[in-house]
């Protein structure tokens, strides 16, 4: 029912209106809704490259499995095993963190989370990757911690350059903190002094840091690819197919290798598409990642029609070079007869690369020929195999009238005329441009298509090794089990949520245990966090996570880096006045533009006693009665004068009592005499 303005009514009858009783409640915001930001498998389940910088949420492993795909590359360098076939030692450079980070988030009792893609896991990581990525989280609102393990990898100084990046965001947002993690030195005291040195002195009261390592039980995720060519015994390598004297079996790890070939870079002889790879070592998926992404920096927001020839001929090249890939990747596919037809995965591949060019150029007939040949369709010449490498005039000044018209669309150039110069016109230009979304979108749809097949290959290739090889079964089991190390900011994140959701912001997340953890890579005792916990010359605390007898191992302490400042000493304090003052603002929007009155005052005071009544009622505020435990003022002559009503300024002071953590409990004993 519509509101009433009383002294607008001009028609006699009856009225009815509805007064408020209630005063506008405050709801409260999210505490524990982490940003992870690193390296990932995947990050283009929806299109490609659409989840690349683009902040993610979801609420469960499986979740980040579909959209980022798995784990990274586990880096074993050397597996050695014994005469009996048991693995004696695993050696590994571990490169990325935020995978086994996020499942130690969940393990530990985390919710909903976003997930920042910086790319695909590269062979070097790169600052500018984690400040883009942090960039792109800016623009987020809901997301309340900040957490990046891969940047560990960054080392010194730039891991601390990243840190303050992230440090300087949350100042200035005021609606984030930061979980930092800490370079593992071989000398440990080394770590943390060269974290001191270099995290900064700005906004430390918006970050807490944490120390040492964390051992879990996560164990490795490994197939034959990551062991290929890494076993040894004795100190010599171990090809996998001796362990059998079966003739199928050592067939199947033959085609396995074949198969692990395909899926890396063939034909380096394509000059144009060299001239865009990075390096010549990338599978297909990265291949297509690199090419996808430069179509999209490059050529997706081309105006149509474009105005220049130069951006019209590059394009033309361009998707003229990925079908030359895409070609040569697949003629030169080994053929498979263990788990598939006699051409196995060489003609899946084929069909799909032919039928996505048809359908990109609206033709039908038979797969199999990849290469524009197939698009053709009886033109008078035909491309040979040396415009492979032809350079882009020769390659532009290739087509004949026909052709143009077959594979870009008609009414093009008259015969024999090229576009390499002034010609064609724009007008011919946006006939064409559109074309090759299209070509390029169907490339796109083909090689998913591929990647989900070999993913395919490749379960079927591992369960058929795995029951047909006991050795390698063994192998890859003791593997497994290896102990995974990590930094600690993912665990501690589900901490977080755990204590919030459990007892609330205000409670401190420490003197908890932690799921999954075996062991730490230091002991920490009393007097190594004496150095710790209190720095007199700077005040920059650090957390330390202990192993205590018969307890287990526990977050053991809550400081932030401003340990010594005494409004923002700790963690709970300095996130529930980041709850507090995010919940009020963004209730407070209502009132925006309401009339500055006595009436809208009252109203905004009884809404914010109201929410921190029921604060003070949970234990969040220290105090007897709620008046020991807050105030709330705003009025002429209280919070505003005169002039600040003229220019519209509403003032709302608020005045907090947190609870603070009893950080140190000290028991008092003294003897008495004996009194009768």
């Amino acid at each position: 029912m519509s509101q009433i303005n009383e002294s607008t009514i001009t028609t006699p009858g009856v009225y009815v209106t509805e007064i408020p009783s209630f005063p506008p409640a405050i709801a409260q915001v999210a505490t524990a809704i982490p940003a992870f930001v690193g390296y990932t498998a995947d990050a283009t389940n929806l299109q490609p490259g659409d989840l690349n910088m683009v902040p993610t949420q979801l609420s469960s492993l499986v979740e980040y499995t579909s959209y980022f795909g798995g784990a990274p590359d586990p880096g074993i360098t050397e597996v050695d095993i014994d005469a009996n076939n048991n693995v004696t030692a695993v050696k590994r450079n571990a490169l990325y963190y935020m995978y086994d980070s996020i499942r130690m988030f969940f393990l530990n009792g985390g919710g909903s989370c976003y997930i920042v893609s910086i790319g695909l896991f590269p062979a070097t990581p790169a600052i500018a990757d984690f400040e883009n990525g942090l960039d792109a989280l800016r623009k987020y609102d809901e997301p309340t911690l900040i957490l990046f393990p891969d940047a560990v990898q960054l080392g010194s100084p730039n891991l601390y350059t990243v840190q303050q990046y992230a440090l300087q965001q949350c100042g200035d947002l005021q609606d984030r903190f930061c979980i930092l993690d800490m370079l593992e030195t071989p000398t440990w005291l080394g770590g943390y002094g060269d974290f001191r040195n270099n995290v900064g002195v700005n906004n430390l009261n918006y970050g807490a840091a944490y120390t040492p390592y964390l051992q879990t039980s996560l164990g490795l995720t490994v197939t034959y690819g990551n062991l290929q060519g890494k076993v040894y015994q004795a100190g010599v390598p171990i090809n996998l197919s001796n362990f059998t004297t079966v003739t199928a079996v050592q067939n199947l790890v033959t085609d396995y290798n074949n198969f692990l070939l395909d899926n890396a870079y063939v034909n380096s002889n394509i000059t144009g598409v060299n001239k865009l790879l990075t390096g010549a070592n990338l599978d297909l998926q990265e291949q297509w990642t690199f090419l996808v992404n430069t179509y999209l920096a490059t050529f997706s927001s081309l105006p149509s029609p474009t105005d220049s020839d130069s951006d019209y001929e590059a394009i033309v090249f361009f998707i003229y070079q990925v079908a030359q890939l895409l070609d040569n990747w697949a003629a030169n596919l080994h053929f498979y007869t263990t788990l598939g037809p006699a051409n196995g995965l060489k003609a899946d591949v084929q069909n799909l690369i032919a039928n996505s060019l048809m359908a990109a150029m609206g033709t039908s007939g038979p797969a199999g020929s990849l290469s524009l040949l197939a698009l053709d369709q009886g033109a008078e010449t035909e491309f040979t195999s040396g415009y492979y490498d032809a350079t882009r005039a020769t390659f532009l000044a290739s087509f004949t009238a026909t052709q143009w018209g077959t594979i870009f669309g008609a009414g093009l150039p008259a015969a024999n005329t090229t576009i390499y110069g002034a010609t064609p016109a724009a007008s011919q230009r946006m006939r064409v441009l559109p074309n090759f979304t299209n070509l390029f979108g169907q490339f796109n749809q083909a090689v998913t298509q591929i990647l989900n097949l070999t993913a395919v290959y490749q379960a079927n290739f591992e369960q058929s090794l795995l029951q047909s090889l006991p050795a390698y079964k063994q192998i890859v089991n003791a593997v497994q089990n290896t102990t995974l190390t990590l930094p600690p900011s993912g665990t501690i994140a589900g901490v977080y949520a755990t204590v919030d959701a459990t007892r609330g912001v205000w409670k401190a997340p420490a003197n908890v245990s932690l799921t999954g953890v075996t062991g730490l890579t230091f002991n920490i005792n009393d007097a190594d966090q004496g150095l710790l916990n209190i720095d007199p010359m700077t005040g920059k605390s650090i957390n330390a996570i202990r192993a205590f007898t018969g307890q287990g191992i526990l977050v053991w302490g809550a400081r932030t880096l401003d340990g010594n400042s005494n409004d923002f000493r700790y963690v709970s304090v300095r996130r529930f006045l980041i709850m507090v003052e995010e919940s009020v603002k963004l209730a407070a929007m209502q009132f925006v533009f309401e009339p500055n009155d006595g009436n809208t005052w009252v109203r905004v005071r009884a809404m914010i006693e109201n929410y921190l009544t029921n604060l003070w009622r949970q234990g969040a505020l220290a105090g007897s009665k709620p008046e020991q435990s807050f105030y709330v003022s705003v009025g002429l002559g209280q919070t505003m004068i005169f002039d600040d009503i003229l220019n519209g300024k509403m003032i709302i002071e608020i005045g907090l009592a947190p609870v603070r953590p009893a950080e140190f409990i000290i028991l008092r004993f003294t003897q008495i005499q004996q009194t009768s």
